[in-house]
């Protein structure tokens, strides 16, 4: 079970680490922003080495799961199917979520979402006389 758990973080880790790598290129600023991550995972998709590394890291991850469920399932169609297709479908619910979280506290630390949350530095504001 656990060779299955490092066939996936494999299968993830390869795909991010390409994607950082190519955002590091594109980085003319010298700061990484959600704009240009978006911009190289945009341009990733639709290049033909890109799509090879998204495809071998959901084969990789899946490969994983099918390792992982091993144990668990006795029937091949539902261990060979079912399995990965879950998986690879839970991963990108999961990215989706993930993104839409992310929004939402970037949203909410640059005041664009005002929730009434304050996020001071934790000092409490006090007059006290000055003497």
């Amino acid at each position: 079970m656990s060779s299955g758990l490092i066939l996936q973080a494999v299968g993830v880790g390869g795909v991010a680490a390409y994607v950082l790598l190519k955002v590091r290129h594109q980085n003319i600023g010298g700061h990484l922003t959600a704009a240009t991550i978006r911009l190289a995972w945009h341009s990733e998709v639709h290049t033909r080495q890109g799509l090879a590394v998204i495809a071998a890291g959901a084969l990789i991850y899946a490969a994983g799961s099918v390792l992982t469920a091993r144990p668990f399932i006795s029937r091949p169609v539902t261990l060979f199917v079912a399995v990965p297709v879950a998986a690879v479908a839970g991963m990108l619910v999961l990215g989706v979520l993930a993104f839409i979280a992310a929004l939402l506290i970037a949203a909410v630390l640059t005041g664009y979402l005002d929730l009434g949350l304050d996020f001071g530095d934790g000092r409490r504001n006090t007059k006290r006389r000055q003497q």
